[in-house]
């Protein structure tokens, strides 16, 4: 009797241990429920306590990690959440409680946040391994490679996403600029265009059409597009100097001055981007003969960066020339106020001017006869005022005027020098050369004549 009665108790006993789990492991769910509902009600404090309580009675209760590891992301706790989440990979049986997928999308949100890049593509990777297809993880994992500047990956997993969801519209700047990276400039310009029907702003698709517009020679659609991207504070700059660059490009010098110098209160002292843009206005000054702006822009660039380029051998040549008072008369008057020095000066070689023609401010070629040979046909005499190198383009284009003005000869006279292929050209094509120095010494010998003869009266 007493074995039969202690049987029975311990048959009871296991029977009410039996439930009692059963009731706690039943309730566990439940709880975590609640805590949901705490959470959406926007009780985090009491969630927290309730998951605190679950998991004191069951520490790896997966559903409770996994609610707690969600509270911890919501509440910028990224590590911690982290933690949690891998913690949770690592549980046996985790699979059974929570989608794999949902914690490596979690995890992958999660080292974005705290820019652990390799971290977050290899979660895509992962996610991927469930579903390559996934248009999700396609789109992010492009969007990660396209803030790493990884353009040939970036524009893959960006299309993979966009090909399977068009309405994505924020893969179409990052596309387009992948593709411009990479050299797909069709591609590129498409995507762009697209980015640019959105509606919100788009700077940098203005910006990097207009890189594309510019290299197809398409400039004045490629400066309407520098000129909508140059409204955002951080595309100002950049903006403006390709502007410049197509106005300097295209030898319109003014106009690249005056772009650029809108933007002369944005540059910023030893930045290389802000250097870049002052060499390019002294060089807009250069070409436009405006040589002491020039050099004060060369003196600022090598204060800040010595040894920048040419610029110190610009500096070399370009005072050398302010010192030449004769050269700098020439440099600092109008072009019709030379007019009479020019003409005393070809009368010296003992020509007479039969017509003249302006080609710019700084250009312009005299018809003259020899006034000892007065039945030899007329030849041309072409003046260019300029600091740079004459070159063999620069004769070639001379020797078309003699072409079409039916002249045989012809002379070329500048401020600047020549190009070792600008003399071969020239003595090819029966054309005198004369330099910077010979007008140094014309100019010498008329104003020592005029002293003379104010002196004589």
């Amino acid at each position: 009797m007493n074995i039969v009665n202690i049987t029975l108790f311990f048959i009871i006993v296991s029977l009410i241990s039996s439930f009692v789990y059963y009731y706690k492991t039943m309730r566990l769910p439940a709880r975590v429920r609640r805590a949901q509902e705490m959470i959406k009600n926007g009780n985090d404090k009491e969630a927290s306590e309730i998951i605190k309580t679950v998991l004191n009675k069951k520490k790896d209760y997966v559903p409770a990690r996994y609610l707690r590891a969600q509270m911890l992301h919501q509440q910028g706790q990224f590590v911690l959440a982290i933690s949690e989440f891998n913690a949770i990979l690592q549980t046996p049986d985790f699979s059974r409680h929570v989608n794999e997928l949902k914690i490596h999308y979690e995890l992958a949100e999660l080292y974005n946040s705290t820019k652990a890049w390799k971290k977050e593509i290899d979660e895509y990777k992962i996610i991927l391994t469930f579903n390559p297809d996934d248009i999700n993880a396609n789109h992010r994992l492009g969007l990660s490679y396209y803030k790493q500047n990884r353009y040939k990956d970036a524009k893959d997993a960006l299309m993979r996403a966009i090909n399977s969801d068009p309405s994505l519209d924020d893969c179409y700047l990052p596309l387009g600029i992948s593709c411009y990276q990479i050299a797909d400039y069709n591609n590129a310009e498409n995507f762009l265009l697209k980015a640019i029907e959105r509606p919100y702003k788009q700077e940098e698709a203005h910006y990097y059409l207009g890189l594309i517009l510019k290299g197809k020679k398409d400039y004045d659609n490629a400066i309407i597009s520098f000129e909508r991207s140059k409204t955002d504070s951080k595309l100002f700059r950049k903006s403006l100097m390709r502007i410049g660059e197509i106005y300097f490009e295209t030898a319109n010098y003014d106009q690249a001055i005056t772009t650029l110098e809108t933007g002369l209160s944005s540059l910023k002292p030893r930045d290389e981007e802000s250097i870049e843009f002052r060499y390019l206005l002294a060089e807009s000054y250069e070409m436009d003969n405006k040589v002491q702006e020039a050099v004060h822009h060369w003196e600022k660039i090598q204060s800040e960066q010595p040894n920048y380029r040419s610029t110190q051998i610009k500096l070399d040549e370009y005072k050398a020339l302010l010192e030449d008072v004769y050269m700098k008369q020439i440099f600092t008057s109008s072009f019709d106020a030379l007019q009479p020095l020019l003409g005393e000066i070809i009368a010296r070689l003992n020509y007479n001017i039969i017509s003249k023609t302006f080609l710019n401010k700084n250009q312009a070629y005299y018809k003259v006869y020899h006034t000892k040979r007065i039945n030899e046909p007329p030849i041309l005499i072409f003046f260019a005022r300029s600091t740079h190198e004459i070159s063999e383009n620069d004769i070639n284009f001379f020797s078309r005027l003699l072409r079409d003005e039916k002249c045989k000869s012809g002379i070329y006279i500048t401020t600047s020098r020549y190009g070792l292929k600008a003399k071969s050209a020239a003595t090819a094509k029966s054309i005198e050369l004369y330099a910077k120095d010979f007008l140094s010494k014309s100019i010498e010998k008329i104003k020592g004549k005029a002293k003379v003869k104010g002196s004589e009266t």
